[in-house]
């Protein structure tokens, strides 16, 4: 893997120009007005008629279709600016490495969910349909998108063609878990996920993957604790409510850096802060999104709460389950955004640098509205992975790069039961 791109040019954002929306002729539904407010004031959104058909594609990832109403609005004001989209499916983005290069901010929204705010932004334009954002990939700015059902059209980047037998359930499973399943395995009953592999990065002859990750591999998983303690492989977070006013959601992450091999892992997460621009390291970030609400109004969860990392998954969640964590932090948002920066794993060679990390995140957040339907999910966490080592073939599989959590008992979204 080659060294990192270079650092952000002098003056960043301030020296650069804010990028303007751009428009092919066929975009008679955009209205366009110009406000002189302290300097250049750009606003434009989308009719109804015309957001029904529109998608949003940023860095030519997987398209994210965009809600009826009220689609998106792009706001530029000075050297500052602000393009906030409303999808019908989930847009999870970060600045990875954290060093921002424009002060243009993407501010997804679905429903009363919130979402880590990122930027980075140069370029915003219609054209056939689309709302594109960073024709050409930019150098921090990274995002994974899922549709409204969690679906993912491909786990792989450059696109994986499937015929049209297959369920939405298979295929989406498929997609989920990088994973060639055993003969007779079948998605929709009851599976038996102890067969599944729990640490996805490291492929076994008895536990093949469908798809090679020798370059860098990154994975948001759900676990549970099995019966006889250890985790198992689980298509969703393992949530509770053990206090009844709090929210417990777990996950698994799991990082390598370069091709598979025998490596000591530390015993703790090792969570980095800013980084130099090390020869052949990545960095690999850690956000979360939640189904917000205040108290009595709208949606399910806070903004305030906890996070904690555990080298074990504990045998069960409890209030005191983060008390042997090795690392912990606060929340005040979404992990990832409001100065809460998403929490960085810098991978690179030994014996200089870590090569692999696997842990799990624990993350504590207060009931303060109704709960959402059973079919619904409540919190997402999610990994992103730095543009300069997915330009170069990491983090092939992104069907594992974005773990929901539901209601306790919740069976997940609906093709998860094969409805």
């Amino acid at each position: 893997m080659r060294a990192k791109d270079s650092a952000p040019e002098t003056g960043g954002a301030s020296a650069r120009a804010v990028p303007q929306l751009t428009r092919s002729p066929e975009m008679p539904a955009i209205k366009l007005s110009a406000v002189s407010v302290a300097g250049l004031a750009v606003s434009a959104f989308l009719t109804p008629a015309f957001c029904s058909a529109a998608t949003l594609v940023v860095n030519r990832e997987q398209p994210v279709q965009i809600s009826t109403s009220p689609g998106f609005n792009y706001q530029v004001q000075g050297g500052n600016g602000s393009l906030t989209v409303d999808t019908e499916g989930w847009l999870f983005c970060a600045n990875v490495p954290d060093a921002p290069q424009t002060q243009v901010s993407l501010v997804p929204r679905h429903g009363s969910w919130r979402m880590p705010v990122a930027q980075d932004v140069s370029t915003v334009s219609y054209s056939s349909g689309a709302l594109y954002v960073n024709r050409s990939p930019s150098p921090t700015l990274v995002c994974h998108g899922v549709g409204s059902q969690g679906e993912t059209t491909s786990a792989l980047t450059e696109g994986l063609f499937k015929n049209a037998f297959e369920s939405k359930t298979i295929e989406q499973y498929a997609n989920l878990v990088n994973w060639i399943s055993t003969p007779g395995f079948d998605w929709t009953l009851a599976s038996n996920w102890t067969q599944v592999p729990t640490d996805p990065c490291n492929p076994t002859a008895n536990q093949p993957a469908q798809v090679s990750e020798p370059t860098l591999c990154a994975a948001a998983t759900g676990v549970r604790s099995g019966a006889v303690g250890g985790s198992v492989r689980a298509a969703t977070a393992w949530t509770a409510t053990p206090d009844g006013s709090n929210f417990y959601y777990v996950v698994r992450i799991d990082a390598r850096y370069g091709a598979q091999g025998e490596f000591n892992v530390p015993a703790a997460p090792l969570f980095d802060g800013e980084q130099s621009e090390d020869a052949g390291s990545v960095d690999v970030s850690i956000i979360d999104a939640y189904n917000r609400g205040d108290q009595g109004v709208g949606g399910y969860l806070g903004d305030t709460g906890q996070w904690c990392a555990l080298t074990d998954l504990p045998q069960g969640l409890a209030p005191n389950v983060c008390a042997n964590a090795t690392a912990s932090g606060t929340l005040s948002g979404p992990l990832g955004t409001d100065g809460a920066h998403a929490l960085s794993l810098h991978l690179g060679p030994p014996p200089t640098q870590t090569p692999a990390r696997s842990f799990y995140m624990v993350f504590i957040r207060p009931i303060v509205g109704p709960p959402p339907d059973g079919g619904e999910p409540a919190v997402a966490v999610t990994v992103l992975t730095e543009p300069s080592a997915i330009a170069e073939g990491g983090d092939r599989f992104r069907g594992d790069d974005v773990v929901f959590g539901f209601l306790p008992g919740s069976s997940g979204f609906p093709w998860m039961s094969g409805q």
